[in-house]
């Protein structure tokens, strides 16, 4: 039987490690930035190959995990996005974190006092002064569908 929490903005979540991750897939990038206001002449070349890999600072202390939920939207993070997690890096206020509560794993913004979250549907999940909350690693990227049609693809 599933534990009940006071935060429905609480739910289980499925975790992959880098190593779970497809092996190196070199990609395209441009040379030049791709503007978001006024298009600018093409480029025809393509500067160098990037592969995913290589945005990870710390291989052994990343993991990804899918959300699930609509909690955090308003900090553009989508039920379905996959998030890539480092737990090497210390959480600063502001941060997009991890956090273990009440025996849950949530993602919210890390406040003075609170988790935040992205929606004003939820309210502000208050951190215990005397047990802390546990974070499990802080946000450093996320990867959102732009054509998500149907559920998260599980790897």
């Amino acid at each position: 039987m599933q534990q009940q929490t006071p935060y429905p903005s609480l739910h289980p979540v499925s975790v992959l490690r880098p190593e779970q991750v497809a092996a190196r897939l070199e990609l395209p990038v441009f040379a030049t930035a791709i503007r978001a206001g006024f298009p600018s002449p093409a480029e025809d070349y393509i500067e160098h190959r990037l592969d995913l890999n290589d945005l990870v600072k710390h291989k052994e202390a990343t993991y990804y995990a899918w959300v699930e939920g609509d909690s955090m939207q308003d900090f553009g993070i989508h039920d379905g996005d996959l998030l890539m997690i480092d737990k090497s890096v210390p959480a600063e206020i502001g941060d997009i974190v991890i956090a273990e509560v009440d025996g849950f794993f949530t993602v919210k913004k890390l406040g003075h006092g609170v988790l935040l979250a992205g929606n004003s549907s939820y309210r502000p999940i208050p951190i215990n002064p005397d047990t802390g909350v546990l974070i499990w690693g802080v946000v450093i990227r996320v990867i959102h569908d732009m054509r998500q049609r149907k559920q998260r693809r599980k790897l």
